[in-house]
């Protein structure tokens, strides 16, 4: 007994199933540049630099210019025109406020603090000091005394620059 034949349709193969994927029809759509959007927020949390976030300005505007059914390359110029904004004007401010100089640390944090001369400082010749629970050389432009309390204008390698606190 024979099973009875049916016609069988070809299934498209993998490039034209590429090449429909990736059709500038889908890329017409809002929802594209929305997905681009979040995509590039994600990374952007993900990093640092505000690299990916300057994109971001583009896709918004390549997303508004879909939802009012201008064409693909309307939305590819507004696109590059938002991207250009982002990493001309946006990116420098966002970078310049979200990456501050910090708190100074290690011998930086020595500077403005006061200290105790445990040795005398003279007008040519170095002294020493109690900064925290460590002894500094020290020099000064003028003499101060032992005992007296200084405070920290500079650090030059292993030697503090200090000035009198009275």
């Amino acid at each position: 007994m024979r099973l009875p034949s049916f016609p069988q349709e070809e299934a498209p193969g993998f490039l034209a199933q590429v090449t429909e994927a990736l059709s500038p029809e889908r890329f017409l759509s809002w929802e594209f540049w929305t997905i681009l959007t979040v995509v590039l927020l994600v990374g952007e949390v993900l990093t640092a630099g505000f690299l990916l976030g300057s994109f971001v300005p583009g896709t918004i505007v390549a997303a508004v210019f879909a939802v009012f059914g201008w064409s693909f390359e309307a939305q590819l110029w507004g696109f590059v025109v938002g991207t250009l904004v982002g990493l001309i004007f946006i990116r420098p401010y966002m970078v310049k406020r979200f990456q501050s100089e910090g708190e100074p640390t290690n011998v930086d944090a020595l500077v403005g603090q006061k200290v105790l001369v445990t040795e005398a400082i003279g007008d040519n010749l170095p002294g020493r000091v109690r900064a925290r629970s460590e002894e500094w050389r020290a020099i000064a432009s003028g003499p101060i005394e032992v005992g007296s309390m200084a405070k920290v204008i500079k650090v030059e390698g292993n030697t503090l620059q200090v000035e009198s606190a009275s």
